[in-house]
Formats: C-alpha cells, sequence, structure tokens
C-alpha cells in the first residue's frame, strides 16, 4: 500500500505542479489579452481576437489548477461537522467521501468528454488571427484552410477531470492508509490542520505523515 501511495503521490505531484507551470503563463497570456483589449477598445479600435483568447485561456487555467487546489485541499469546504467527530468517525467519513466524489468525476469525465465531442463550431476570431499569422510560413490557400474551433478549449476539460480522477485516487488510498494503521496520511492543508487541531486541543492523535514523505513515528515521538 505504501508503494502504491508513494507511485501515485509521485504522479500527482508532477502533473499537478507541471499544470501550475502551463497555469501561470496562460494566466499572462490572459491578462495580456485583457489589457490588449481595454487600450484598444480606448483608442476605439478594438481587437476582436482578445476576447476570445482571453476567455480560452481562462477556462485552460482554471482546469489546469484544479487538480493542484485539489490535491492540496485548498477547494472551499464547510468542515465544521467533520471538525466536531473523533479521529476514527473523522478518517471514515473522509473515506466516504472521498468516494463519493470519485463517483462524481467520473461522471464529470464522461459529460466532459461528450462536451468535447461536440465543439464543432469555430472561433471566428482566433481563427482569423492563425490565418493572418499562417500566411507568413504557408501559401495563402492553406492558410485559408485553418480553422480554430471550440475542441481546443473545450479538451482540457475531460484532462482536468481526468487528473481529478488521479488526485482522488490518492486521497482514498491515503484515507484507507489512515483506517488501517490509525496515522494521519494526509498532504497539504488537510495534515497540517489535523496537526494544528491536535496541538490546539491537546489531543492525543498519531503524528502525521505530511503526504510528501511517507516516513511515520510512533506516538511518542520517536523515529522508526
Amino acid at each position: 500500500m505504501r508503494l502504491t501511495i508513494r507511485a501515485v503521490a509521485a504522479l500527482n505531484r508532477f502533473l499537478t505542479e507541471l499544470g501550475v507551470v502551463i497555469a501561470s503563463g496562460l494566466l499572462v497570456v490572459m491578462t495580456s489579452a485583457v489589457i490588449l483589449q481595454v487600450v484598444s477598445r480606448t483608442l476605439r479600435d478594438p481587437i476582436g481576437w482578445t476576447e476570445e483568447l482571453a476567455l480560452s485561456a481562462m477556462v485552460w487555467v482554471a482546469f489546469l489548477v484544479g487538480p493542484w487546489a485539489y490535491r492540496q485541499h485548498e477547494l472551499t469546504r464547510i468542515d465544521i461537522v467533520i471538525e466536531a467527530l473523533s479521529f476514527r468517525a473523522r478518517s471514515a467519513l473522509g473515506l466516504v467521501i472521498h468516494l463519493f466524489e470519485a463517483v462524481l468525476i467520473v461522471g464529470a469525465i464522461w459529460y466532459s468528454w461528450r462536451f468535447f465531442l461536440g465543439g464543432r463550431s469555430v472561433l471566428p476570431q482566433l481563427t482569423r488571427l492563425v490565418r493572418d499569422i499562417s500566411e507568413w510560413f504557408v501559401s495563402p490557400e492553406v492558410a485559408s484552410a485553418l480553422v480554430v474551433q471550440n475542441k481546443l478549449v473545450y479538451v482540457v476539460l475531460p484532462l482536468g477531470f481526468a487528473g481529478f480522477l488521479l488526485v482522488n485516487l490518492e486521497h482514498v488510498l491515503r484515507a484507507i492508509m489512515t483506517l488501517v494503521t490509525g496515522r494521519e496520511h494526509g498532504v497539504g492543508r488537510e495534515a497540517d490542520e489535523t496537526h494544528i487541531h491536535a496541538g490546539v486541543t491537546g489531543a492525543t492523535l498519531p503524528e502525521l505523515d505530511h503526504g510528501e514523505d511517507d516516513d511515520t513515528t510512533d506516538r511518542g515521538g520517536r523515529g522508526r
């Protein structure tokens, strides 16, 4: 189980951090497009493709960063009831919640894939931009055949939800390990908050495995 968690965690860490890097670049593109749009409208010479580019980049940023935020437990959640439960009950409920999330994510992958397949409409302003740029490198006949479809925007939906599913698998495995061993095997903010909660209340909770490192200690704090 530990080896499986390590492998899944390493894969998720690489993919989510890669998504953040790509999203950071797209965020610069989106911001630049918005600024250019504002300036062009101020000069009464609006550039049409800036809006399509900014909206497309925004969708990509959201679904590239989403799996990272889900893995680090940075998404908005209400945990008043969960925090009032005992460690064992909280761990069991966490496993049930993650399994329920898995069902929702699988359904989202299915519907987003169908949505992607139906995205055949053309983004006219971006298509015009791509054709103008392509004419510098290819013949006008070839450039005129190029189109930018909505599929290029929608493809990130099933990819993003697939990333969510991989992270969900890690959460489920860690939740099972927590129930089996009686030690916290969270990742990111979830592990940190459990540690803080134990320190503030003075409760006796198992030492934490902070997700990136599966080495644990016994209850007396001695390393194994």
